[in-house]
């Protein structure tokens, strides 16, 4: 291995002879990690700066620390390695997928410039969408040109899939994702928005300066390393810079690349924190990988492209001579924060106008909504500026857009302390009784266990959820005190909202229809819940819901700094049972053979599913639909229910978890309901009888000694006006009805 680094160290020197001088004249070790390591600093010295060879391709960064924008060189030869290691891959990727349309939608750095060049060599027809465009028309490209790959950001699909009415229309066979690290759990959320199994959708990890450096496998739930690259993991110490230590199993990634000519590509150190990097056998050949990208260190953030916070700090203090500068991000907000006594109001527009100027295409993009604005915050003098993680620099919470109009006080991490998620009223949420039932189908031969989740505070298992969508949303600093929360739910999502934001000092507006019970209004008032109501279905598909999904989408962009949920996408959503709900379950019951769990917005049932299916239990998955829903098919008819079934297709739907569909008449729910509380005494609400009535449908098939379980969804108080009033019901259905309920459950 020695003569390979010392022909590479030749080969650097011979193009850039400053490396020379950095090792030295005489007894050079070529061990390659002897070998010093290719620093920011040593690139800003000798070859960002330089000016190229005309000759040459040259790509540039958005933005520098030096006030210049980084130039990167490649030559012929690298561009051709870069175009025949991106072809391998892609064509590995794309086998048997059937694609033959592919469509690039990005910036403008390196891998937007050979894309077409590489779908060409692959025999794709295939075009491009220019980013400057507004996400409507990125939009109407898609739906004309109906593209098979869609080559993208994640930050630009997210917006995409923000403003498409169903990107499953799009008819989207794959997708290759390029720039920033997409997290495993958001790859599978938009699988399921775009209808596409988790696999259809890989993470591409490269750089403009090393070019494709790895991409992500299903297959081993890691990062591989790609073709021409030597890697490692460097701690800290190793890199220097003042950088603070990393977790345990953590490191830099350090690169050489054996292909990469004009840049000295040995010991790149990429300021990227890599976890657990170590060789793995891939078809009995050893490959580097890791486990995933962890976060960035050093003089920049990276953002697509890079945004250099020595740029920030420089248009700064142009301005203001004295001044503490902090930079905070999330997702794709930049704000800026500036403390200073000599800094007068007049000084923000003009600050933040000359950072767009830094960074123009990022700017340009901000224009046209494919990324969120920059803000520049003028801090009190006595003030503490927070901490954080970018450049040892404080990260602050903005609430709303109040702190611009001076209607608030900006509000340090410190002083925004970690919601109390776990005291109070909210440390009671989870952990619910699992209890036999005993007194329903006797004669069966089977046992079934009752999971008791409207014992939940809030009185239904939507408090695991909407817990966990606040949390994780706090945490990504989405929201805060003051915040307004805006959520489409007739009944038990709501309910639970309101109970969280009413205990974190947030306001909720629930958009309800008329389908909404007396009771849940009452108690959505009670907790402090603004209530907005559709009267009117939506007139294309006759359903409230679409209706008042328009409606949040209205009050999103009549309230500032508002923030929807989106209890129908959040992962969060169906998380929240995968960590919670059925490990509860498991640890209280060693067999568990059948799982009836109710269907909305699929969220529950996805989470047990993925459980049951990561740890390779046994169980069936029974998913309990309401006649007239159009979950898994169908035609929409009226329901009476609110919370079981939907009038859309939910982008949680996950029909390869479930083994078996069970649809209910609203009839059979009443019945279900009146016979748990009269044989076992629990007063549950429509969709627990729907659940119990499901088995009831199966109970030929379960075999003797088999164990179910029952998710028991929300509590009954909220039905008596319905399910348990006799008017009620027999307006409905008839007085047969009552009289049938006794011995349903038999």
């Amino acid at each position: 291995m020695a003569e390979q680094w010392r022909d590479k160290v030749n080969e650097v020197i011979r193009y850039f002879p400053w490396y020379k001088d950095l090792i030295g004249n005489e007894h050079v070790n070529y061990s390659l990690e002897q070998l010093p390591l290719m620093t920011s600093d040593l690139l800003d010295i000798h070859y960002y700066n330089n000016e190229p060879d005309a000759s040459h391709a040259v790509y540039r960064t958005s933005g520098t620390s030096t006030g210049r924008r980084k130039a990167i060189v490649y030559s012929e030869e690298d561009e051709q390695h870069y175009i025949d290691i991106k072809t391998r891959l892609f064509g590995e990727l794309l086998q048997g997928s059937g694609c033959a349309r592919a469509l690039a939608d990005m910036g403008t750095g390196h891998a937007a410039h050979t894309a077409l060049a590489i779908f060409a060599r692959l025999g794709l027809v295939n075009s491009s969408i220019p980013f400057e465009l507004p996400v409507e028309q990125h939009i109407e490209r898609i739906q004309a040109f109906q593209p098979d790959l869609l080559y993208t950001m994640p930050s630009i699909l997210d917006h995409i899939v923000y403003a498409a009415e169903d990107p499953r229309a799009f008819g989207i066979r794959k997708i290759i994702l390029v720039g920033e690290i997409a997290t495993r759990e958001w790859q599978q959320n938009m699988a399921r928005l775009f209808g596409l199994k988790p696999q259809d959708i890989t993470d591409t990890y490269g750089s403009i300066e090393i070019g494709t450096i790895a991409y992500y496998s299903h297959e081993l739930g890691r990062y591989l390393l790609a073709e021409g690259i030597v890697a490692e993991a460097v701690g800290t110490e190793i890199v220097g810079e003042g950088l603070d230590p990393l977790g345990n199993g953590e490191g830099i990634l350090v690169l050489t690349s054996t292909v990469r000519k004009l840049l000295p590509a040995l010991r790149f150190v990429t300021y990227d924190v890599v976890r657990d990097f170590r060789t793995v056998q891939v078809d009995g050949v050893e490959r580097q990988s890791f486990q995933s990208i962890v976060k960035r260190v050093g003089r920049e953030l990276k953002h697509g492209e890079k945004i250099s916070i020595y740029d920030i700090e420089q248009v700064v203090y142009r301005h203001l001579q004295q001044a503490r500068v902090r930079v905070g991000v999330s997702h794709n907000a930049l704000s800026v924060y500036i403390q200073s006594r000599s800094a007068a109001p007049s000084c923000v527009p003009v600050i933040r106008e000359e950072i767009r100027a830094c960074i123009p295409e990022i700017g340009l993009m901000i224009a046209n909504h494919l990324l969120d604005d920059i803000e520049v915050i003028l801090m009190a003098e006595d003030g503490e500026l927070a901490g954080g993680q970018v450049k040892n620099k404080k990260l602050y919470y903005q609430k709303e857009k109040d702190q611009m109009q001076g209607r608030a006080e900006p509000q340090t991490v410190e002083q925004r302390a970690e919601p109390q998620l776990t005291s109070g009223i909210l440390s009671a949420i989870g952990h619910t009784p699992l209890l036999k039932l005993d007194n329903l189908f006797p004669a069966s031969g089977f046992s079934v266990y009752a999971k008791l989740e409207l014992m939940n505070p809030g009185g239904s298992a939507k408090d695991r959820p909407a817990l966990r969508m606040i949390r994780e949303a706090w945490k990504d600093s989405l929201i805060g005190p003051g915040t307004v929360i805006i959520e489409s739910s007739s009944g038990n999502m709501a309910i639970s909202l309101a109970m969280i934001c009413k205990q974190l000092g947030m306001t909720f507006i629930s958009v309800v229809d008329a389908r909404t019970t007396g009771m849940n209004l009452q108690l959505l008032k009670a907790l402090g819940a603004a209530i907005d109501f559709i009267d009117r279905p939506d007139p294309e598909t006759g359903e409230f819901l679409p209706a008042r999904l328009k409606r949040v989408q209205q009050l999103l962009a009549e309230i500032p700094g508002s923030y929807w949920p989106n209890q129908y996408a959040n992962p969060n959503n169906y998380l929240s049972h995968y960590d919670t709900t059925m490990p509860e379950i498991v640890k209280e019951l060693v067999q568990v053979d059948y799982l009836f769990c109710s269907v909305s917005t699929c969220g529950t049932i996805n989470g047990l599913a993925e459980y049951v299916k990561d740890k390779g239990l046994r169980t069936r998955i029974v998913a309990v639909d309401a006649e007239g829903s159009v979950i898994f098919g169908g035609h929409a008819k009226k329901r009476h229910f609110p919370g079981l079934g939907a009038g859309i297709v939910p982008p949680l739907r996950r029909p390869d978890l479930i083994d078996r569909i069970v649809h209910v008449t609203d009839a059979d729910m009443v019945k279900g309901c009146r016979a748990l509380a009269r044989r076992e005494s629990i007063l549950a609400g429509a969709s627990s009888g729907a659940v119990l009535a499901a088995i009831r449908q199966l109970k030929e098939e379960i075999p003797p000694g088999a164990v179910c379980t029952a998710i028991l969804h929300d509590k009954g108080e909220r039905y008596l006006d319905t399910v348990y009033s006799d008017t009620w019901v027999q307006s409905q259905f008839g007085a047969e009805l009552l009289s049938a309920t006794e011995e349903f459950l038999v």
